[in-house]
């Protein structure tokens, strides 16, 4: 299995936080967002991995350089500042080896055993981790789903018609890869390079591809865009994922 990890972000709500670094690197219980994710991915033999990065590149390459464990490919975004996700995803295809792989944005901090359900799965074509529990709000990436097949993914959503909330960690099964690099072409052909790669899984439910979930179960997980979320991840929610681990 492979694993992109999307890294090329400024995350410029963040503020003074990612003056000088990317939110990848930002620490949170003694370690950094980027070696939480790489471990869990290591731990679950995961190995061959595709960093996309972008801004502040230099950080994350002298980071990880004698970090041996894991072979590391890195693709660099350099229209960073211009694009969106959609587009480093796409610049990932070609250190991809065309078999299943995950999808892992790099401002998300979540327990290992969310991880764990997706990588257990079973389910073919794109199966996205989904939290059906949480409160919902106007920026949450919403999911509106028929059972387990998912039809409509987007923040603009409303949050009584929604399912639930997707958490920025995918699989990517090698039935549906080739058709998800073609909805990221297709997308960004017609909508351009600044939307989101949530945009590719649409388009992927509109033309028939099998799009499923796996619920996180209640497990804690956070996306980091602000200072309240960075403050929540390290007084909240990373505390409920160390107690977590011990239940």
């Amino acid at each position: 299995m492979e694993a992109v990890i999307l890294a090329a972000g400024y995350g410029s709500r963040l503020g003074y936080v990612t003056d000088n670094i990317p939110k990848s690197l930002i620490t949170i219980g003694g370690k950094t967002l980027l070696d939480r994710t790489l471990k869990i991915l290591r731990k679950n033999n995961v190995r061959d991995i595709v960093i996309v990065t972008g801004y502040r590149r230099d950080k994350i390459l002298e980071h990880l350089k004698e970090k041996y464990y894991l072979n590391i490919n890195f693709v660099h975004n350099h229209d960073y500042d211009t694009t969106n996700n959609i587009y480093s995803l796409y610049l990932a295809k070609k250190a991809l080896s065309g078999g299943d792989f995950y999808i892992i944005n790099s401002d998300v901090l979540f327990h290992e055993r969310i991880f764990q359900h997706l990588h257990a799965s079973r389910k073919k074509g794109l199966v996205l981790s989904v939290d059906t529990t949480k409160k919902l709000t106007d920026e949450s990436m919403k999911v509106v789903s028929i059972g387990e097949r998912l039809i409509w993914i987007s923040k603009k959503i409303p949050i009584q018609e929604a399912s639930g909330e997707y958490i920025g960690l995918a699989k990517v099964t090698e039935e549906e890869h080739a058709k998800l690099f073609r909805s990221l072409k297709h997308v960004m052909k017609n909508k351009g390079v600044h939307v989101f790669y949530e945009d590719a899984f649409q388009h992927m439910m509109d033309t028939g591809s099998s799009v499923t979930y796996e619920p996180t179960r209640g497990l804690p997980w956070i996306e980091i865009d602000t200072l309240e979320d960075l403050r929540i991840a390290r007084e909240k929610v990373y505390p409920r994922i160390v107690r977590a681990k011990y239940q």
